[in-house]
């Protein structure tokens, strides 16, 4: 299934100007107007050679930032009890292999190492009576480890591009239109460029430029700077 994209979001201009203001510090208190700009950089990244195959505390707090929380017994399940399993699984995903890349297409996969993984993180229960960790999160800590070929998916994304109710082909759908639009791919490594913010993936800035859409929308402050 295609994307559905605002048209407005096709836009570099304004996708350059909600990139900028995400990552920009607030000019009241010059702090970090959102938490979300420091996803990637907490502890040096999630995808470091030296923790890329494992999970850590620095991956937990990272989630943290896109306003989700693991903690207490669901984290202790991920960085002790099911530590050797998950990592094992972790590990059959080599680092840096983006969503369009060919081998991406066995590591997503339902019953492939990225869908295994995700699928046992988001069934975590760490005792009968509490909750499951769940896919927002789950695939947010994926999201952190793996950054190129895992993209973030929550309700401002699943609402901006009009997701099914079940949305079990979000990757797959996501991987085609970045093979079969790669107006789209220069769009996402221009607008990458034009706000200095290299440090992020493609399927990053394309969540932010999304998210940050999702609350400003036709009106917000980018959209006002920036003609039709």
């Amino acid at each position: 299934m295609a994307i559905n994209f605002p048209a407005r979001l096709r836009d570099e201009d304004l996708a350059t100007c909600l990139l900028k203001r995400y990552l920009a510090p607030d000019p009241v208190t010059g702090y970090t107007r959102y938490s979300g700009a420091h996803f990637e950089r907490i502890g040096g990244g999630g995808d470091r050679p030296e923790v890329a195959d494992q999970f850590t505390a620095e991956d937990l707090l990272a989630v943290t930032m896109l306003s989700v929380r693991i903690e207490g017994y669901h984290a202790l399940e991920i960085l002790y009890y099911q530590a050797s399993e998950l990592n094992g699984l972790l590990a059959q995903i080599r680092p840096g292999i983006a969503l369009q890349d060919t081998q991406a297409k066995t590591l997503i996969a339902e019953g492939g190492p990225a869908w295994n993984l995700w699928s046992m993180i988001c069934d975590i229960e760490a005792r009968p009576e509490s909750h499951r960790i769940g896919p927002v999160a789950a695939g947010k800590l994926l999201a952190r480890k793996r950054p190129q070929l895992l993209p973030v998916y929550d309700s401002r994304i699943k609402k901006v591009l009009s997701r099914p109710r079940i949305d079990n082909r979000w990757w797959h759908d996501l991987r085609d239109q970045l093979i079969n639009d790669q107006d789209l791919v220069r769009e996402l490594e221009s607008v990458r460029d034009r706000a200095a913010a290299g440090h992020m993936s493609l399927l990053r800035i394309f969540d932010v430029m999304v998210w940050m859409f999702s609350w400003e929308g036709e009106d917000g402050p980018c959209s006002q700077a920036i003609p039709d």
